[in-house]
């Protein structure tokens, strides 16, 4: 753990850079310590003055309030000083002021290591001293007598050592404090934002590129970092790109394989629809031609043949219809009037509707184009009507409305209803559109029907850009056709 933590980048630029302001404070006092020139020191006569000087001065405050005082006297003038209270010393046993002075001698240890240095250059002595009263008789003069003790040299001396020894506490605080103040600066400046871009980047290679370093600084590190908010955004903008285009394959692939699976129902169902009639016919060819009875009577059974056959030509034909829808080819379009094309498809089946004596009515609004091709959109229509014809019951009405709206998306859209009498059960509407699938089987048989009326009327109309549907509304059932609306001019 802690190789783990030293090996961190703002670990290491805080303490090279403590250590080298830590350096440089030392490095400038042993320079102050070896370089600094000798500095002749006062004469005895005028050290004499200065202490008098003192004198005075400690004569005018307290005792308690004179330490200020000293430590200056002392730094100026390099004399070292001892004060003791004559009173209440005795010849063995010094007792010192009650002062606060940082820079004075204060036990006798001292003192003696003081006279100990003592060269034949250097003097001692003493002075009487009163510290100031406000109880004395006497102006500036207290109660007690207190001597001063005095030590200081005549020659020539480095004074800047003894200096630097006295205030080396006060140095070292001080060198401490601002490689401290320095270190935590210079690394807030340098390896935060160089954090900040590590932790992006370690988003980034998380392939989370939410996370910007949004750096305003105007330094390396800023260029870094907005090239790394560049390099996040073209990352991400590629990597959406590919995930659209995944996805348009992903869906692409689901299409085919869900018209594989479509064609493989359709032509399974087909297979089936043909099977049927195929094996009539061959009974009914095979007993005509071995002469069994009762197909040796040609005038019934040839008739019955052909039926079969066309059946099976209707069936191939919207099989093969069907097939070319799926296939994905184009188609072409042009203007279409949808008026024109209901009444050709409603007089087709006038005689269907005569015979069941069924009436209809047709409704619609102006301008009903629309954009498709006529052939096909008819054979859807057709579809939609000859259902309502097939499934009315007889002396009813189907009624026919077209109409123009807007659809969801704003789209003008035309819109034909075929409404008729009757109801689907609900479990066959969700079926009605699919491939050869019947709601009443014994009808559709009779009828003609292969199966893929309303399956192929959805794929015809789809394939235009429209829509189809079939609901139960009230006691009628509603087929809607919608295809898109020519909103040109001729």
């Amino acid at each position: 753990m802690p190789k783990k933590i030293f090996n961190r980048l703002s670990v290491k630029v805080f303490l090279i850079t403590f250590l080298m302001q830590v350096a440089a404070g030392i490095l400038i006092c042993v320079t102050l310590y070896f370089s600094t020139p000798k500095t002749y020191l006062s004469t005895s006569e005028e050290n004499y003055l200065k202490v008098f000087d003192l004198i005075d001065q400690l004569r005018s405050v307290p005792e308690e309030n004179s330490g200020e005082i000293i430590d200056d006297f002392i730094r100026d003038t390099g004399i070292d000083l001892a004060i003791y209270n004559a009173e209440k010393s005795t010849y063995d046993k010094k007792v010192f002021a009650e002062t606060d002075s940082k820079l004075a001698l204060k036990t006798e240890e001292e003192v003696q290591e003081r006279i100990d240095a003592l060269n034949d250059k250097e003097e001692k002595g003493s002075f009487d001293l009163w510290f100031y009263n406000t109880v004395s008789d006497w102006p500036g003069q207290g109660n007690t007598r207190y001597e001063l003790a005095y030590f200081f040299s005549n020659t020539k001396e480095n004074v800047m050592p003894r200096s630097i020894r006295k205030s080396l506490p006060v140095m070292a605080f001080v060198i401490t404090a601002i490689s401290l103040v320095c270190s935590f600066i210079y690394t807030k400046l340098f390896a935060k934002p160089v954090n900040r871009i590590s932790e992006v980047s370690r988003s980034m290679a998380q392939m989370d590129f939410s996370k910007k370093c949004e750096s305003k600084r105007q330094d390396e590190i800023g260029d870094l970092a907005r090239n790394l908010d560049v390099m996040a955004a073209s990352l991400q903008e590629k990597m959406q790109s590919l995930e659209r285009k995944n996805q348009l394959l992903s869906d692409e692939v689901t299409r085919r394989k869900e018209l594989e699976s479509q064609k493989d129902v359709f032509f399974s169902a087909a297979s089936h629809e043909l099977k049927t009639p195929v094996t009539v016919l061959e009974g009914q060819i095979r007993g005509m031609i071995d002469g069994i009875e009762p197909y040796t009577d040609y005038d019934e059974y040839l008739p019955k043949a052909l039926g079969t056959v066309k059946r099976m030509e209707s069936l191939i034909n919207d099989i093969l219809t069907a097939s070319r829808m799926q296939s994905g080819k184009e188609i072409s379009s042009s203007r279409t009037d949808v008026v024109q094309l209901l009444e050709e498809k409603l007089k087709e089946n006038e005689d269907l509707f005569s015979v069941r004596g069924i009436k209809t009515e047709l409704s619609f609004g102006n301008d009903l184009l629309f954009l498709g091709n006529k052939e096909l959109t008819s054979m859807a229509v057709g579809a939609f009507i000859s259902n309502a014809a097939f499934y009315s019951n007889e002396g009813e009405t189907v009624f026919v409305d077209a109409e123009k709206i807007s659809s969801q998306d704003g789209k003008k859209m035309v819109q034909v209803e075929i409404r008729n009498k009757g109801h689907i059960d609900e479990e066959d509407l969700p079926h009605l559109f699919e491939a050869f699938y019947r709601t009443d089987k014994s009808r559709s048989r009779r009828s003609g029907g292969s199966g893929l009326g309303l399956y192929l009327a959805k794929l015809l109309v789809e394939k235009q850009g429209g829509s189809c549907d079939m609901k139960n509304m009230d006691e009628d059932v509603v087929a809607t056709i919608r295809l898109p609306a020519d909103t040109g001019h001729p």
